[in-house]
């Protein structure tokens, strides 16, 4: 018989050697674990194997594992990686893995499927869903005159003057622009909503701290109206349909009321809860976590606290720099610590040079030295040993011929395959209008490549819009109606319908429907 496949087999099959640390992570199985991550070191292609060794080599559930991160890109890219894993694990070992009960995307996504879900409602019955409000939901429900008018009455403004308001509400946030505008404060008043929603805050919480509160009394007297308006906002929620709305804050926190409500039939329901881009969730989100995994305490995490991006939006640095000393107080156990501290994705010298600006700022809290905003002991180490010059300058030559030598610098890149994909090349420049976008274009294709700048010419040059055009004059049978292919008006032309006739010729579902189409028109 033939010998079955191992954990090592399957990454050779996708040519992954992990290093000892990544190794570890990817075969840690049981307890709390803290991956705290550097810029290039592989975190997500790690999750992926934890991911696999789990589901192929320990018998769990694929519906028993929460995978998630923070974007719907992130997610998709996880999924993706994720089924193209399984795909081959299930041809070398004749086995088959289902993920799709597997709950794999967003937080946001994460806690729709918490509210949908049997297993934490009551009596096994599913709940009756909120209406979801989107990004754009909540600024037009914000921005509905009805709404607005009752949110701003509930601030008890000295002002009736609707102009005097916003300002004094975009001063106080230290908004630069439109600050009369109705546009920019319902931007700056969601933004406070969404605060006081992902930090958990009842409106009369925050009125009992603000009482406590030692800022100065026009302070107060400003941020006692956000809260009343935050308040009349919420009832406003709680009228629209039979089960209320939310927006994406109110979601997680809809979500995590859920929880608590099910408490004992909640936490056994995973086993493993895997979360990338640590560093970018905010209080709620942390709750929700450490709610799931009580059961098991199977809470593994990884990010960068030097890549938290989501400040403005709630997000709290302080999630992943506290994990540990957060973990041991919310599960009793102090979770097991991996550094991915090798990058593989730059030359020496650049890592070098961010950990030497890294280590000049101070990251202690200014009240608080014991505090700190960042993993103080992380030790980035570039894989390359390579001590090439990470930024070439051309000098002592004309435009012309410095792009020539940039065009053939390229093409020896991807002669020598020092890029994977001539894609991972980028051109940067001030300005697309920029005659040397043209030079550049014109030097990359006289070296036999054929860059991929849409917004570098003309819009009716692209090839995409050359095809629909020329698709619109077969549709439409243009010529039969005195419009030739030559009209000045339409500016339509004979390589347009070439193209359309090119591609029509390749695809007979495209020339069945045009043919169905024309019959509709007719």
């Amino acid at each position: 018989m033939s010998k079955k496949p191992t954990l090592e087999d399957l990454q050779k099959a996708f040519h992954f050697s992990p290093n000892e640390n990544q190794k570890r992570a990817i075969e840690h199985v049981d307890g709390p674990l803290f991956l705290s991550a550097g810029p290039g070191s592989g975190k997500t292609r790690v999750l992926l194997w934890r991911t696999v060794n789990l589901i192929v080599f320990h018998g769990v559930q694929p519906d028993e594992i929460v995978l998630t991160t923070f974007t719907e890109k992130a997610a998709k890219q996880l999924k993706d990686g994720l089924t193209t894993l399984l795909s081959h694990a299930a041809n070398s070992l004749d086995q088959r893995y289902d993920i799709s009960r597997m709950y794999i995307g967003t937080i946001h996504s994460l806690s729709r499927k918490i509210l949908a879900d049997r297993r934490f409602s009551a009596n096994r019955r599913r709940n009756s869903m909120p209406i979801q409000l989107d990004e754009l939901d909540q600024y037009l429900f914000v921005y509905n005159r009805r709404n607005m008018d009752a949110i701003l009455e509930a601030g008890n403004w000295e002002t009736s003057d609707r102009r005097q308001q916003y300002y004094a509400i975009n001063i106080f946030l230290g908004v630069t622009q439109g600050r009369q505008s109705r546009n920019t404060t319902v931007s700056s008043l969601i933004s406070i909503f969404n605060r006081f929603s992902e930090e958990a805050m009842e409106p009369a919480d925050l009125q009992k701290r603000l009482k406590k509160s030692k800022m100065p009394a026009e302070d107060k007297k400003m941020v006692r109206s956000f809260i009343s308006m935050y308040e009349k906002y919420l009832e406003l929620l709680a009228e629209n349909g039979p089960n209320g709305a939310v927006d994406f804050s109110l979601l997680q926190q809809r979500a995590y009321e859920l929880l608590l409500e099910s408490e004992n039939s909640s936490k056994g329901v995973f086993k493993h809860i895997i979360v990338d881009e640590y560093q970018d969730t905010n209080f709620i989100q942390e709750r929700i976590f450490f709610h799931l995994t009580w059961g098991t305490k199977n809470l593994c995490v990884v990010g960068d606290d030097d890549q938290a991006l989501y400040r403005f939006r709630g997000a709290t640095v302080e999630n992943l720099v506290q994990f540990e000393k957060r973990t041991e107080t919310n599960l009793g156990i102090t979770p097991r610590r991996i550094d991915l501290n090798a990058n593989y994705r730059s030359r020496k010298q650049i890592v070098d040079a961010y950990t030497q600006f890294m280590a000049r700022a101070d990251w202690e809290d200014a009240s608080d030295s014991s505090v700190h905003y960042r993993i103080m002991d992380k030790d980035i180490r570039a894989n390359s040993t390579d001590e090439g010059a990470a930024v070439l300058s051309l000098q002592g030559m004309g435009a012309e011929e410095g792009f020539q030598e940039i065009a053939q610098f390229v093409k020896n890149l991807i002669q020598k395959k020092k890029v994977n994909d001539p894609n991972e090349i980028a051109f940067l420049f001030p300005s697309l209008s920029s005659v040397n976008v043209g030079r550049a274009i014109k030097a990359l294709e006289a070296a036999g490549l054929r860059p991929y700048a849409p917004r570098a010419g003309s819009f009716m040059a692209l090839p995409e819009v050359t095809e629909i055009m020329g698709l619109f004059q077969i549709l439409f049978d243009l010529e039969e109606y005195g419009l030739t292919s030559s009209d000045a008006y339409l500016q339509l032309t004979d390589a347009q319908l070439d193209a359309a006739r090119n591609i029509v010729s390749r695809d007979r579902a495209l020339q069945a429907f045009l043919d169905h189409k024309k019959q509709e028109l007719q």
